[in-house]
């Protein structure tokens, strides 16, 4: 067989490649199926994960016993069948390994050749990165984004000792959502009483002092039971230098603590404790510091195999040397003093790749015989929370930059406003007084003709003077309530029980002449009693009721039907119909927009405020009006007005 002629020339040729490279030739059972492979030739870097062994003519599954519990064996035998290239990603475990591997199978003549690509730390980046992504497509605002990428819990108090922020994990550790938690105190989330006791008192010694408050607490978890927290509390600062909130960031240091504890329980029997342990753990030794035990977790994270066991530590990272990190290491090994810092920020090679580390890392020394022999490391990468954490200082300052802006313009805005508020009052009280003295000078005229023709006017005569009298009463009173309407904000109006059906007289009587020359008639009885300002609710029906006769078809006199219904709930639904031009059906909202008119003002007049000014009654009594109309088949509008009104003021 050509390829096996020259085996140096091939081993020659597969240690050069950076992946692992297998030869193997297929073996049959006596059906002449294939069942397993020889493997013929391996090459270096496989042999590093499998050891110095004779392998070469043995089966591939008893060198690697794992694969028939997984299908990869499966698919070896479907390509050497098949004669198609398989190409998967699988997790192995086994013969010291814990890795995902990626295999690529090809048949070549009688023979199988798999490559074998070690991809943890790849499949360990897109897990990490999926969770982010994960996490960060459930976040509906910037900050959740942020702060839901951290196991760290975060949140904000403000002054009363509630909570006005709190990160995904805080809440998963509560087991609320954020509408149960946030605004509720420290107790109502789940604080023992001494707990929350402890905290109160602290937020108010930072509002004193502006000092940051550090502690370590224990408390349960809803989901990991009974934790160990190192927090912090910071103040909040306004643009005054006044403490407005407190902020806090609490970590999770169990893990730490449970390392501490075992060590502190037994010396002798560490090492195993330090290959179980979770956390990234190392063991330095001498005055050279040399590796003597590593955990895998501490390996995977700095981008080492176990070769550096036995070498100092600062031969594999050299670029610690000048680093503040370094000199307390040294402290740890020269004084025994135990160090301990959150964050700290570490320039270091990874696979060959220099870049920033920040890490969460507690340093104890290592004694025999009361001798410091070493020290034992155990360091978490916190990267990117901290990159998560400074992403949301930075955007926290780009958003009260924006807020302080935001807030002079509405200053600004609130200050125009006012300034035109003010000038259209004063408009409002002086148009109030042009109206009225015409009416003055029409009663002033009809006295001095009454006291002219003293005793000499017939009935009639006597009748129409008092209309004229009344007439002009009421017009003085719709000018105030007129006035009082432009002037709302100012002085808004007390509601009064106000009958529907004396409204709906007064208008008769005042539209007396028009109904009689349009030959109009109102058609009304049983309205409803409302609470509500009687100025403004007999301008919404004046209104309707005046259009109806205007908006009349020709030779086609008015004719106006009111009638209402109370439901249970309290809500008068009055239904107000007419038998005139009517409107097109894609008019009904348009017909309510200020100075909209929907005819020629040359055919109709009008000024078009009219059903602007309905809508705005109905809807300040806490109502509405919709309006319901075909082309020469008149119109509907129905007004729905609360019986009661739930405000003191209207």
């Amino acid at each position: 067989m050509g390829l096996t002629e020259d085996i140096d020339l091939f081993q020659t040729i597969f240690d050069s490649a950076p992946n692992g490279i297998a030869l193997m030739q297929p073996t049959y059972n006596e059906k002449g199926r294939v069942e397993d492979f020889t493997v013929l030739l391996f090459n270096a870097y496989t042999l590093n994960w499998i050891g110095d062994i004779d392998y070469k003519g043995k089966l591939y599954s008893k060198v690697f016993p794992m694969v028939k519990e997984t299908d990869i064996l499966q698919k070896f035998i479907e390509v050497a069948e098949t004669g198609i290239m398989a190409n998967f990603e699988r997790y192995y475990t086994g013969e010291g390994m814990k890795h995902w591997f990626r295999f690529t199978a090809v048949k070549q003549g009688d023979l199988l050749v798999v490559t074998t690509e070690d991809v943890t730390g790849q499949k360990q980046a897109e897990i990490i990165l999926q969770n982010a992504l994960d996490t960060a497509e459930r976040q509906k605002r910037l900050y959740d984004s942020i702060t839901n990428n951290t196991p760290d819990l975060v949140y904000v108090f403000d002054l009363n000792y509630r909570f006005t922020y709190a990160n995904q994990a805080l809440l998963n550790m509560w087991g609320k959502t954020a509408e149960d938690a946030i605004s509720s105190g420290l107790r109502e989330n789940g604080y023992e009483e001494w707990h929350a006791l402890m905290h109160e008192r602290e937020i108010d010694e930072i509002v004193i002092t502006k000092k940051s408050i550090r502690g370590i607490v224990s408390f349960p978890h809803a989901e990991q039971g009974s934790r160990i927290y190192d927090y912090i509390l910071v103040p909040v600062l306004n643009e005054d230098g006044q403490v407005e909130a407190v902020a806090g960031t609490t970590r999770d240091i169990t893990e730490i603590k449970k390392v501490e504890e075992k060590l502190q329980q037994s010396e002798t029997s560490f090492r195993n404790m330090i290959d179980q342990t979770p956390a990234p753990t190392l063991v330095l030794t001498g005055d050279d510091l040399v590796i003597e035990q590593i955990n895998q977790s501490m390996l995977q994270m700095i981008g080492f195999d176990e070769n550096v066991v036995g070498k100092p530590l600062l031969k594999l990272m050299p670029e610690l040397t000048d680093q503040y990190i370094w000199k307390q290491v040294m402290k740890v090994y020269t004084e025994g003093t135990p160090f301990d810092q959150w964050e700290v920020l570490v320039t270091h090679k990874r696979i060959g790749v220099m870049r920033d580390y920040y890490y969460n890392i507690a340093y104890r020394p290592l004694k025999e015989e009361g001798e410091i022999i070493g020290m034992i490391q155990v360091a978490i990468d916190v990267t990117e929370q901290v990159i998560a954490r400074k992403k949301l200082e930075e955007s926290e300052k780009r958003y009260r930059i924006l807020s302080e802006t935001l807030e002079q313009q509405v200053i600004e805005r609130t200050m125009e406003l006012q300034r035109s508020n003010e000038d259209l009052q004063q408009f409002a009280h002086v148009a109030s007084h042009d109206l009225k003295e015409p009416i003055r000078k029409i009663k002033t005229f009809v006295n001095r003709l009454e006291h002219h023709f003293d005793g000499k006017f017939d009935d009639t005569a006597i009748r129409f003077m008092e209309r004229i009298h009344v007439a002009t009463d009421r017009m003085f009173t719709m000018i105030d309530g007129v006035l009082a309407y432009s002037t709302t904000n100012a002085a808004p109006q007390k509601p009064e029980l106000v009958n529907l059906d004396e409204v709906i007289k007064n208008i008769e009587n005042d539209l007396e002449v028009t109904l009689q020359k349009t030959r109009g008639v109102i058609h009304y009885q049983n309205l409803p009693r409302v609470e509500g300002a009687t100025v403004l609710l007999y301008q919404l029906f004046y209104n309707l009721i005046n259009n109806s006769i205007k908006f009349a078809k020709t030779s086609v006199p008015p004719n106006i039907t009111i009638s209402s219904e109370t439901d249970l709930e309290g809500i008068a639904r009055i239904t107000f119909s007419d038998n005139g031009i009517g409107f097109r059906p894609d008019h009904a909202t348009r017909i309510f927009e200020t100075f909209t008119r929907l005819n020629p003002k040359d055919d109709y007049e009008g000024t078009g405020l009219g059903l602007s000014l309905c809508k705005k009654i109905a809807e300040r009594h806490g109502g509405n009006i919709i309006a319901i109309g075909n082309l020469d088949k008149g119109a509907t509008f129905i007004i729905t007005l609360p019986l009661k009104q739930k405000e003191r003021e209207i």
